[in-house]
């Protein structure tokens, strides 16, 4: 009986060291990138730290439906595709949606048959004349296909798109590197600098490799949030912006990220506690022999 209450104690200290952790590791439904908790009921503010072309969602409509701002790029065409099962032309064809603007640069994306990710694409003219296409991901709820075939289909024009994607109740966060594409006509292009540009300031340049595969490393520039702006007790995501030009071609892709899921929690000061709990416990572990097992 001892021996039990023990235990119980010890693991109960376990519990509650790693408690704070699992509590933010743990999923959180309909909160994928760009998800419903990342704007304002006034819409998108407009992203002022960069020059590049931005994709960035406003307010949403129930779970099937948001609208979108461009910024920084003269929308011509768009597209939404939506998760599929199956290669070629004719599944890209079938998931793709166009999409219509308005005068200032907004549409709308809804999800058509079911949810998952959508792969959102707007072509246009950049804030230099130069031809852009710029992409970013938004997520619904009733999950889909899974976006591997989405993500890999042939699509024409330059573009860096992810490669994976989080899951879908995952998200970027800070000190994480994650993997994406440059391709041109979905051929992928070796020794392509790459720019991160953030709204916390930070920019950085990183290059692809031979198989047109870069990772970026997300930087740990996240600012202290006063606790009556916090939204459900954590702090608001940023915005990130990755571009990649060849020739007189721009591509962008852009979504945001989260505060490292240990920031501002002591794993040392947790861990410590319980050795020194199990160092205490220790001689109550002891079982006094018996007869039978005396030498």
């Amino acid at each position: 009986m001892k021996r039990r209450i023990v235990f119980g104690g010890l693991l109960a200290m376990v519990m509650a060291s790693g408690g704070a952790v699992a509590q933010e590791n743990a999923p959180r439904a309909a909160e994928p990138q760009s998800g419903h908790g990342d704007h304002t009921a006034q819409g998108p503010a407009v992203p002022r730290w960069t020059s590049y072309p931005m994709l960035v969602p406003g307010r949403s409509f129930g779970r099937t439906g948001v609208r979108i701002q461009t910024y920084n790029i003269h929308a011509m065409e768009g597209q939404a595709i939506g998760s599929f099962d199956g290669q070629g032309e004719a599944a890209l064809k079938a998931a793709t949606t166009g999409l219509e603007f308005s005068e200032d640069g907004e549409f709308i994306v809804k999800a058509v048959e079911t949810g998952g990710y959508y792969l959102v694409a707007v072509q246009g003219h950049g804030p230099g004349g130069e031809n852009a296409n710029a992409m970013t991901v938004r997520y619904f709820s009733n999950p889909g296909p899974a976006p591997r075939d989405m993500l890999n289909a042939v699509r024409p024009g330059l573009e860096i798109a992810p490669n994976p994607l989080p899951r879908e109740h995952s998200r970027y966060r800070e000190n994480e590197s994650w993997t994406f594409r440059v391709a041109m006509d979905g051929k992928p292009l070796a020794g392509m600098p790459v720019t991160l540009e953030t709204s916390n300031g930070t920019k950085a340049e990183f290059q692809t490799g031979d198989d047109g595969l870069v990772e970026v490393a997300f930087p740990q520039d996240m600012k202290e949030v006063p606790k009556d702006k916090l939204s459900h007790g954590r702090a608001p995501p940023a915005s990130f912006v990755l571009a990649v030009r060849d020739g007189g071609l721009l591509a962008t892709f852009n979504g945001t990220y989260r505060r490292d899921a240990h920031a501002g929690k002591n794993l040392w000061f947790g861990f410590g506690f319980v050795l020194l709990g199990m160092a205490a416990a220790t001689p109550f572990l002891r079982r006094p022999k018996t007869k039978g097992d005396r030498a």
